[in-house]
Formats: C-alpha cells, sequence, structure tokens
C-alpha cells in the first residue's frame, strides 16, 4: 500500500504542474482569458491534484474511517466527470494523453483504498452463563 501512496503523491504532482502546459495550446495565452476562467481553471487542477495527495497522506485511514471513505469517494468522483468532460470536449492530443492515465489511476486508486472498507468488528452476544448451585 505504501507503493501506491507514492504512486500517487507523484500523480499529484504530475497534475499540478504539468497539467496546465499540457491543456495550454501553442496558440493559447493567459492574458486573453477572462479572469474567472483562469481562477475556475486553477481552482480545478488544484482539487485535481489535491484528490492524489488526499490518498497519498490519508490513504492507510481512509480503509478504516467510513467519512473518509465517502469523502474520496466523492472527490475520486468530481475527478471522474471533470476527467471525462475533458476528454469528450478537449481539442489538444496531449491532454489526452494524460489525462487517461491519471483517470485510470484515479479508478485503481477508488478499487485499492475506498472499495474495500473494513467492516467494523461487532461482539457477538455472549452465551448466558448456567446457574451453579
Amino acid at each position: 500500500m505504501i507503493s501506491l501512496r507514492i504512486f500517487s503523491f507523484l500523480a499529484g504532482c504530475f497534475a499540478l504542474f504539468a497539467s496546465p502546459l499540457l491543456l495550454l495550446g501553442k496558440d493559447a495565452s493567459l492574458v486573453s482569458s477572462p479572469l474567472p476562467t483562469l481562477l475556475l481553471a486553477l481552482l480545478t487542477v488544484l482539487v485535481l491534484s489535491g484528490v492524489y495527495y488526499f490518498f497519498a497522506l490519508f490513504g492507510r485511514n481512509a480503509i478504516r474511517s467510513s467519512r473518509l471513505r465517502h469523502l474520496g469517494a466523492g472527490l475520486i468522483g468530481f475527478q471522474l466527470l471533470a476527467g471525462a468532460w475533458l476528454l469528450s470536449d478537449a481539442q489538444e492530443p496531449r491532454a489526452l494523453v494524460a489525462m487517461a492515465p491519471l483517470l485510470c489511476f484515479s479508478v485503481f486508486l477508488f478499487v485499492a483504498f475506498v472499495w474495500p472498507g473494513e467492516i467494523g468488528r461487532r461482539r457477538g452476544q455472549l452465551r448466558r452463563r448456567a446457574d451453579r448451585c
């Protein structure tokens, strides 16, 4: 599991630093984009890379905690919806090549950390003791 957490950290670094370079085309410039679009794009990139950092930091605890599993499922759901939208709408082939492995890794993280959640240990009912005379 530690190797998955290390790969998750590396995927988060890749998503944080390389995705803006891949998503910008050759003719795109940041000056021509309106400010709300830039802020939305920045927030989206931070959330998409934050999902990988979440599993790098809290992956081991997410297996045991139902709150962290639900939070991780919601984050991965957002990431998969945003990635699917990007794959269906992107014109840049470099973005498609970079996003497809990241989405596959997100599904793998879901299966590894969110899906198998531990079942809480429950105490069974004790047998009644036979009264001794």
